[in-house]
């Protein structure tokens, strides 16, 4: 029981974190509620045509290989839905055998105190049994709940298409993959004489790969958004020395600028010149590459540089989303925001006016944070799970003031301005960070899910083995650190409700994860900048996961050398 420790949920963060933990001595038990590992790529996720924002090579851990996907040459590397649902069943396969319970709901999930210790205790039902359980832990580590349950608006909702008598199906798209084939079939292939018409509301990736499916399989497809997201491409694959390294890091300003030449881009007149240079090349570059027209909707997308909503397409593909836009397969109508359902009960009402014609809605608006259905109010904030109003004082120093590469943000979110995680480096929540009891793998949003999520669990097996480590004093020092954060956020993603899913975006290090990552290497007295290379080479040498494949030695070595 003192080293049994239950991770809840089977996604990327979850097995790698279980099998870390596995490696440390820790009994370990990993609960889904899926069929299959993988979380968002498990079997029964996933559908065609949906693509990651990654390349071979890049989303993997250093205990296991990844296969070269079959593709490769025609894609540049690009990883599918399948690819990863294969790697994360094989990952599975080779470290968890046994120590993954599988279709199982959790309930509940609450702590039990007595005088000297605390436990967990966690409720679940088996789905394909309908057993309920009652399950004993020493410690948690929760890596589910940020894409499990939709964000449905209530104006968009099946009752309010319902209440007005619209007659076609309402689909999130998180339920796409499992109803795919009565999509297909509910709505036949684009006829002259009975046209039948698709929907799908968002601009997301999710939106686009949906959306560049259906018109593959022959459906008539409307995407309706405000902005869709920005995406990096090239004519050819990217060089290793720009597409694996440092250099998109650099060109982003951390919370804490760890080099000269960071200072130097960041601070100075010139720099933020040289760093806002180069994303307007990147940005201009991938319209070129992607031959997007000067009046295409596809131009009306997010910044790159200030926002977090931005894709990998690495290189052109005839049946991509943007291909097939341009090629007329798929309609758009942006910039627009969908408000409701038609009285006729086969057309959705947008804000500009327009009715337009949909016998099949599909939803692509996002998730939010399940951990509310998990955790019964007590515990959240026993624990300090929830979101706390920011502290904020308008004569507070502006810490950051002398970044001249955030100079003229977007207009501040009105969200932005009144929340605050209270969960330290998105892991621990302030309130419990001396217990070592509790901590969350996932959270932290970055554009290198492998190499943050296997620092992450080395960084939590440490915290639970109780070894030496650089953290808070006492919970106060963790919740100003959080405040920090916040602030930080506040200026350098202003126009982003990051608070609206806290179990994704507790902390955001979108493009700096490299620098995110080393700070929780030195955390652990770990060696960070692990790519190498000299004063004139680091910012392009490769960063590879091989590069933590001795983590457990070199945490090991420490750990008798504190003894």
């Amino acid at each position: 029981m003192l080293n049994s420790v239950a991770v809840l949920g089977a996604g990327a963060a979850g097995l790698v974190t279980a099998s870390t933990l596995l490696a440390d001595g820790f009994d370990v038990l990993v609960i889904t509620r899926d069929r299959s590992p993988g979380g968002q790529w498990a079997k029964e996720r996933i559908y065609p045509g949906l693509q990651l924002n990654n390349v071979h090579g890049e989303f993997r851990f250093s205990g296991h290989e990844m296969s070269v996907p079959a593709d490769a040459s025609t894609t540049g590397g690009r990883l599918s839905g399948q690819d990863m649902r294969k790697y994360m069943q094989e990952y599975a396969d080779k470290f968890l055998t046994g120590k993954i319970l599988f279709e199982t709901e959790i309930l509940n999930v609450r702590r039990h105190l007595d005088e000297d210790t605390s436990s967990w205790i966690i409720s679940t039902k088996n789905h394909s049994t309908g057993a309920c359980d009652i399950l004993h832990f020493s410690k948690i580590v929760l890596c589910t709940g940020g894409t499990s349950k939709p964000m449905i608006p209530d104006y968009l909702s099946a009752t309010a298409a319902q209440n007005v008598g619209f007659k076609g199906p309402i689909i999130h798209s998180a339920h796409f993959a499992k109803r795919l084939e009565d999509i297909l079939s509910t709505i036949p292939q684009t006829s002259s004489e009975f046209p039948r018409s698709i929907v799908v509301v968002g601009g997301g990736k999710s939106a686009q790969d949906i959306c560049a499916h259906l018109a593959s399989e022959g459906r008539q497809v409307t995407i309706i958004y405000e902005k869709t997201d920005a995406f990096t491409a090239g004519a050819h694959p990217l060089p290793d020395f720009m597409r694996k390294s440092r250099m998109l890091s650099i060109i982003s300003p951390h919370i804490t600028l760890r080099s000269r030449l960071e200072r130097f881009l960041h601070t100075t007149w010139i720099g933020s010149k040289i760093v806002h240079g180069n994303w307007d090349g990147i940005i201009s570059g991938s319209f070129k590459a992607m031959d997007i027209p000067e009046d295409s909707p596809l131009r009306l997308t997010y910044s790159p540089f200030w926002n977090i909503h931005t894709n990998d397409e690495g290189i052109p593909r005839e049946n991509g989303f943007h291909a097939q836009v341009n090629n007329g397969k798929i309609a758009v109508i942006a910039p627009a925001r969908m408000t409701g359902y038609g009285p006729d009960g086969d057309s959705v009402l947008l804000n500009n006016g327009q009715s337009i014609k949909a016998d099949l809605v599909i939803l692509a608006t996002g998730y939010t944070s399940s951990w509310g259905d998990v955790f019964d109010e007590n515990t959240a904030t026993d624990i300090g799970l929830h979101r706390h109003p920011l502290v904020y004082d308008k004569n507070f120093p502006d810490e950051w003031a002398n970044y001249k590469s955030l100079s003229n943000p977007p207009p501040l979110h009105d969200e932005n301005k009144r929340w605050s995680s209270s969960i330290y480096k998105g892991m621990v929540p302030a309130k419990n960070i001396l217990r070592r009891d509790f901590a969350i793998n996932g959270a932290v949003l970055a554009t290198n899910d492998g190499y943050s999520f296997e620092v992450a669990a080395h960084w939590i097996s440490s915290y639970f083995l109780g070894d030496k480590m650089k953290l808070p004093k006492t919970p106060e020092e963790a919740l100003e650190h959080t405040e920090r954060v916040a602030r930080w956020l506040r200026k350098r993603h202003p126009d982003l409700n990051l608070s609206l899913n806290g179990a994704c975006t507790s902390d955001s290090v979108f493009w700096t994860w490299p620098q995110h990552s080393d700070e929780l290497l030195e955390d652990m007295y770990l060696p960070s900048l692990r790519s190498g290379g000299n004063f004139f080479t680091w910012p392009f040498q490769v960063i590879s996961i091989t590069e933590l494949a001795t983590l457990h030695e070199e945490r090991e070595a420490l750990r008798r050398k504190n003894v």
